[in-house]
C-alpha cells in the first residue's frame, strides 16, 4: 500500500514537473507574437467585433500562465467601442495543446470604453448582419474558445454612452469593475442573459447623466439562470440640476432582488423587466425643502412599477404614501396616495417666511390620479383630492379677532393674507410666486389663536375646487370658495369672507387673474359692528329673522 502511494506521488510529481517544463519552454521558446492573429480571431469571434493588438505581446508564469497584450482596441460598425493600454490574459497550460485557448482571468488598465445607440435603437456593440452570417470555426482556423472566467478586472477605467437619437450623454469616469465566476452556455442572442452567471462588483468616483450626477457609486451584482441580485448600491451624494432647480440627496442606498429580462427584446426594456427591492434616502434637499429617513419597497413587472410603503420625514411630521406609474401603454399613468401626519406649521411657514410666526400640528393628505409624458401634459389630466387640516394653532404678530371687529379692516387688512392658510397650505409651491401670502405672518402686534383650519379641494383637470375650506377663531369664521387652474396658472374668482353663525358673509375679498400678476379687489363690507347705531340697527335685523344668500356651510362650526 506503501508502495503505491509513493508511485502515485511520482507519477503526481513528474506531471507538476512536466508541466512546469512546458510552461518554461513556452516562455523561452515560443513566439508569442507569432500567434497575435490567432488571440484577435478568437477574441473577435467570443465578442461579434473586431479585436486588434496593436502592441507587442508578452507571455509570463506568474501569478498564473498569463499573456500581456499592449494597444488593444475593439471596432464594431467602423466606430471603436473600447481601447486598453494594457491587457492581461490568465490562460489554462493543457488545453493549449489542443488548440484550444482557454482563458480564465482578464485584466485592463486604464480602458476607455465608448458606446453609441443610432437614431434607429441600434447598438454600436451589437454585430452586423454580415459579421452575425459569418462562420467563426473558419475565422478561427479551428481554434476554440471557451467563456469560463474566473475574475475579470478593469481598473481606472471610463466609459461614454450617447444616444444620438435624444442626445443624451453618460459618462462615468474613473471606475473600477471586478467581474468573479464568469460563465456563458448557450448561443449568444436575445436570451443571452439567460445563460450568463456571475459576480461583480463596481465602483465610480463620479457618474454623470445629462442633469444628474452621482459620486461615490458602489454596487454588487449577481446574476445566474436569467436572475439577477444588485445588492447593495450605494452613493454619498446625487445632485439633480434641472429648471426646476437644484436636488441633492445624501447616503443612498439601494437593493434589487430577482431583477428579470424576459421577451424577445423587441419591446421597450421597462415592460420586460420584473424585479423587487428597498430604496433608501437619509436626506433629501431642495430650495426651502429638506425630506429625511426616506424609505420605500420598489417592485417592477410588465411596465408597472410600485412604491408601497413609502415612509419619510418632513416638517417635523411623519409622511407616509404610495406611488404607482403605469409605464407599459403609450400614455404613462400615476397614481399617488400621501399623508403627512402632526407636521409642524412653523417647518412650513419657513419656506414662505423667514418668521417663526405660525405654531402647531397639522394633518396633510392627497389622493391623485395623472397621466402624460410631460409635466404640462400630466397637470392638466389630474384628478383627486387634497386635504389640509389642524387645530389649536397658534399666530403671533396679529390678533385675527381684533382687526375682523375693526371698521378697518377694509381700509388696512386683506382678507386674502388670511386665506393663506387654506390656499397657500397645500400649493403653496405653486402658487405663491406672484402674491405675498406670507405677508400675513409679518405684523409685530398681538397673536391669535386658530381653533380650526380645514381646506377640503377637489382636483378634476388639473383644476383645485374649494370642497370645504374654513377657519375658525376664538370669536370669527373665515371661509374661501373658488377654484385655482392649475394647466392655465390662474385664480378663478377665489373669494375669502368673514361669515357670521348662519355662514352668511359679513366681509368679503376677491382674488383673480394669473398667479404670476394677481388682481385682489377691495375688502367689501356687508355689515360690521363699529359703531352702536349699526349695531342696533343689526340686532333689529337678528330680531326680524334676516334671510341672507349662505356663503358657507361647511364642517367649520361657527366659535361659541
Amino acid at each position: 500500500m506503501a508502495n503505491r502511494r509513493k508511485i502515485a506521488l511520482f507519477a503526481a510529481g513528474g506531471l507538476f514537473a512536466l508541466l512546469v517544463l512546458a510552461a518554461v519552454a513556452l516562455v523561452l521558446f515560443v513566439d508569442v507574437n507569432a500567434h497575435k492573429p490567432l488571440l484577435e480571431a478568437a477574441f473577435s469571434d467570443a465578442l461579434g467585433m473586431e479585436v486588434r493588438i496593436g502592441g507587442r505581446l508578452g507571455i509570463g508564469l506568474f501569478p498564473l500562465l498569463h499573456i500581456t497584450a499592449e494597444d488593444v482596441r475593439i471596432r464594431n460598425r467602423g466606430m471603436d467601442v473600447a481601447a486598453a493600454k494594457k491587457t492581461f490574459l490568465g490562460i489554462e497550460l493543457l488545453p493549449i495543446f489542443h488548440k484550444e485557448i482557454r482563458i480564465v482571468k482578464i485584466g485592463m488598465k486604464r480602458p476607455r470604453i465608448s458606446i453609441d445607440q443610432d437614431r434607429d435603437g441600434k447598438f454600436n456593440i451589437e454585430p452586423t448582419e454580415e459579421e452575425s452570417g459569418k462562420k467563426t470555426t473558419e475565422e478561427t482556423k479551428g481554434t476554440r474558445f471557451s467563456l469560463d472566467v474566473a475574475k475579470i478586472s478593469l481598473s481606472d477605467a471610463a466609459l461614454f454612452y450617447a444616444e444620438k437619437k435624444t442626445g443624451e450623454v453618460l459618462e462615468a469616469g474613473v471606475f473600477n469593475l471586478d467581474v468573479s465566476r464568469l460563465q456563458f452556455t448557450g448561443r449568444k442572442g436575445p436570451d443571452l442573459p439567460k445563460h450568463l452567471s456571475f459576480a461583480a462588483e463596481f465602483s465610480c468616483k463620479e457618474f454623470r447623466k445629462g442633469s444628474l450626477a452621482v459620486s461615490d457609486l458602489k454596487l454588487r451584482i449577481e446574476g445566474k439562470d436569467g436572475l439577477y441580485k444588485i445588492h447593495p448600491v450605494t452613493a454619498a451624494r446625487l445632485v439633480y440640476s434641472g429648471p426646476g432647480g437644484k436636488t441633492e440627496a445624501d447616503r443612498v442606498a439601494l437593493g434589487v432582488d430577482n431583477l428579470a429580462v424576459g421577451g424577445d427584446g423587441k419591446a421597450d426594456l421597462l415592460r420586460r423587466i420584473s424585479f423587487s427591492g428597498t430604496a433608501g434616502i437619509g436626506e433629501v434637499r431642495t430650495e426651502g425643502l429638506v425630506v429625511s429617513d426616506l424609505t420605500s419597497a420598489v417592485a417592477g413587472k410588465d411596465g408597472i412599477l410600485d412604491l408601497h410603503p413609502v415612509t419619510m420625514r418632513l416638517f417635523g411630521g411623519q409622511g407616509s404614501g404610495s406611488l404607482r406609474a403605469d409605464l407599459s401603454g403609450s400614455v404613462p399613468q400615476y397614481h399617488i396616495r400621501y399623508s403627512l401626519s402632526r407636521f409642524r406649521i412653523e417647518e412650513f411657514i419657513k419656506t414662505l417666511s423667514p418668521k417663526n410666526a405660525a405654531k402647531g400640528p397639522m394633518d396633510l393628505s392627497a389622493t391623485l390620479s395623472m397621466r402624460g409624458k410631460t409635466a404640462n401634459e400630466m397637470k392638466r389630466t389630474a384628478d383627486g383630492e387634497v386635504s389640509l387640516r389642524g387645530e389649536n394653532l397658534t399666530l403671533d404678530g396679529v390678533d385675527l379677532d381684533r382687526l375682523f371687529s375693526r371698521y378697518e379692516v377694509s381700509q388696512n387688512f386683506n382678507l386674502i393674507d388670511v386665506g393663506a392658510f387654506f390656499i397657500a397650505g397645500p400649493f403653496a409651491p405653486m402658487i405663491t410666486r406672484g402674491y405675498n401670502f406670507a405677508s400675513l405672518f409679518q405684523g409685530s402686534v398681538g397673536s391669535s389663536r386658530i381653533l380650526v383650519v380645514v381646506s377640503d379641494w377637489k382636483v378634476e383637470r388639473g383644476i383645485a375646487l374649494a370642497k370645504d375650506v374654513a377657519m375658525a377663531t376664538n370669536e370669527h369664521r373665515v371661509a374661501l370658495i373658488g377654484s385655482l387652474d392649475f394647466p392655465n396658472e390662474r385664480f378663478n374668482d377665489v373669494t375669502v369672507a368673514v361669515v357670521d353663525g348662519k355662514g352668511c358673509a359679513t366681509t368679503r375679498q376677491k382674488i383673480s387673474g394669473s398667479f404670476l400678476k394677481p388682481e385682489v379687489e377691495n375688502v367689501n363690507v356687508f355689515k360690521t359692528v363699529a359703531g352702536p347705531v349699526l349695531r342696533l340697527f343689526t340686532q333689529a335685523k337678528k330680531l326680524l329673522g334676516e334671510k341672507c344668500e349662505v356663503f358657507y356651510a361647511g364642517s367649520v362650526a361657527p366659535p361659541k
